[in-house]
């Protein structure tokens, strides 16, 4: 079956709206569904579902799809990743190629995850004949069940054990060596995972993309403890959560995630019942090394699920200062932060293993990330000019990431109450920081990454009003005479740019129109009224922008010290600022 059939066949049985509501709370608006966009912040919807089209437009920050797109972009993963999870849910099984086909027939990618899932099955049918890796593993408390849940299998102490199974079932070790599988020396290739426990990585639809081996069985004080696939075209290690496959449903159920660090810690998690828990296996968010988008984007997987997030690191002040790091990027995604304090010199695989029920006294506790950190600050002095100090040095860049006043006031009662230090002084102090930082904010590559676009420029929104309302109209008879706004527009803006706007908006014609449908209700008499205020706005900012064009035209030629004629520009320019007066004029009377 082609991937076109088996897309088609998908969507005959799911319906935009059943799989859109089962992530997120929608209602129905007209003939169409609205609900508050998953990929920005916002307090009322715009994000808008048409049923008939099996489409989704965001007013907000201009997302739209269909059904794969949605899932792809809320998941986090790619198409064949979407296709899987969607065939799941519609009940379509998929067809895939032979395996002597040699990947010539198919996908590379599909390839490679075929080949990782063969490795799953052979480290499984492996660990099954290691009873004291499986003695192991129950000692450190994992249960019969969650070995098996998680598909934790063993690499025997063998050069070629794996990768001359795996040729036997007809993969080419060029493929077992682009999947990390294998690795080249100068007497031939070996298997990279020998005499290790192993535990598989999977992406957010369950695919196996990677493998962490525990050392077992030798001691070899040259070994790493804990060996991980190399970067693949299936795995990025700096941009995998661990466990993320298992805990998404949990999330959205429960309303917080737990992030932990280590895999163990993950797993004993799991079965102590907190199945909203995540693992980043010391890489996703907690190395110096791995780049603020990389965090981000596991940040905003997490936070499309559920914007409270708890981390649960280990409680040395390593642990501490990686839970920092991550949270500061947290809060610049408008999410909700804990910290859980756990005891020093333990993580939460210990703590779960000796008592279960303090790790939920744990989680329960948590504590608001400022606050744990204006705790501990009050814990290490009692002088209040050593304390401003910290809270300068270690408060501050949390605050600054924060975008509601409510809740910056909020924390300096906090601060002020607990340290002693006058709010008035920490207000001062911090308006001196802000801006200090504010430049490399607003500037930084990563703020541009950390949310799209609340909302779109005022033009945008000032063309999907007018020809909401247009469409709308062509759905209704409201008794608008369409054809005199399209004449009165093109004349206001030139007929190129009238029909680029309108081919701009003409695929989202029925979400349009349903949004005008909602926004004008049973006020259809002022519709008319509404109808020339927009289009005056409208002219007026298409003239701003292009009175910021010939400035910018000019001052170019001026910079660059060559002669020309300013003459055509200055005219240009002096008409379009007539203009823009003309409209203030006739707005004031």
């Amino acid at each position: 079956m082609s991937t076109n059939n088996n897309v088609e066949k998908i969507k005959e049985r799911l319906s935009i709206v059943d799989v859109i509501s089962s992530y997120m709370q929608v209602e129905q608006s007209g003939k169409n569904f609205k609900a508050k966009c998953p990929f920005h912040n916002e307090k009322t919807p715009s994000f808008f579902i048409s049923l008939d089209r099996g489409t989704y437009y965001c007013f907000g920050c201009g997302e739209k799809g269909d059904i794969f797109s949605f899932i792809q972009k809320f998941e986090g993963t790619d198409f064949m990743g979407a296709l899987k999870l969607l065939a799941e849910k519609a009940g379509v099984t998929l067809e895939t190629r032979s395996k002597d086909s040699d990947g010539k027939d198919k996908e590379k990618k599909e390839l490679y995850y075929e080949i990782m899932d063969e490795a799953t099955k052979f480290f499984e049918s492996n660990f099954d004949k290691e009873p004291k890796a499986r003695a192991y593993l129950l000692s450190r408390g994992l249960t019969d069940a969650t070995i098996k849940n998680f598909r934790v299998g063993f690499a025997k102490d063998e050069w070629r054990s794996l990768s001359d199974y795996l040729t036997t079932k007809g993969y080419k070790i060029q493929d077992l060596e682009i999947v990390g599988l294998v690795k080249k020396s100068e007497k031939g290739t070996y298997d990279r995972f020998r005499s290790r426990i192993i535990f598989p990585i999977s992406d957010s639809s369950g695919r196996v993309i990677a493998f962490s081996g525990r050392i077992f069985g030798k001691d070899d004080a040259t070994e790493a403890k804990y060996l991980n696939s190399p970067d693949t075209p299936l795995f990025n290690k700096s941009n995998v959560l661990f466990g993320i496959d298992k805990a998404k449903l949990a999330i959205r159920k429960r309303g917080y995630s737990i992030v932990v660090e280590g895999q163990m810690d993950l797993i004993l998690s799991h079965q102590a019942d907190f199945l909203n828990t995540v693992a980043v296996s010391g890489t996703a968010f907690t190395d110096d090394v791995v780049d603020n988008e990389d965090k981000i984007n596991n940040l905003g997987l997490i936070r499309r699920l559920s914007s409270n997030i708890i981390f649960a690191y280990d409680g040395d002040s390593a642990g501490i200062r990686a839970a920092s790091r991550s949270a500061i990027i947290a809060l610049s995604l408008d999410m909700q932060v804990k910290i859980a304090k756990l005891p020093e010199g333990k993580d939460p695989a210990d703590i779960i293993k000796e008592n279960p029920d303090e790790w939920k006294e744990i989680i329960k506790n948590s504590t608001d990330i400022i606050t744990f950190h204006v705790d501990r600050i009050c814990k290490n002095t009692n002088d209040i000019r050593q304390r401003g100090k910290l809270v300068r040095d270690i408060i501050f860049p949390f605050l600054v990431v924060i975008k509601s006043s409510i809740d910056r006031s909020s924390y300096v009662s906090i601060i002020n109450s607990k340290t002693g230090i006058p709010s008035s002084a920490i207000i001062e102090d911090f308006i001196v920081y802000e801006r200090n930082h504010k430049v490399e904010n607003n500037t930084s590559k990563d703020k541009d990454i950390l949310i799209k676009k609340e909302e779109l420029s005022r033009r945008d929104n000032l063309e999907k009003r007018l020809f909401g309302i247009i469409f709308w109209q062509a759905q209704n008879d409201l008794g608008i005479v369409v054809e005199d706004i399209y004449k009165s527009l093109e004349e206001k803006i030139g007929k190129d740019l009238f029909l680029q706007i309108r081919d701009t908006h003409e695929p989202y014609k029925d979400i349009l129109a349903s949004e005008a449908e909602m926004w004008y209700g049973n006020r259809i008499k002022d519709i008319s009224r509404d109808i020339r205020e927009i289009m005056l706005n409208l002219e007026e900012e298409i003239l701003n922008e292009r009175k910021i064009f010939l400035q910018n035209q000019i001052n170019e030629q001026k910079d660059k010290g060559e002669d020309f004629d300013p003459g055509p520009i200055l005219i240009d320019y002096q008409q379009t600022v007539e203009r823009i007066a003309k409209i203030k004029n006739h707005r004031s009377q």
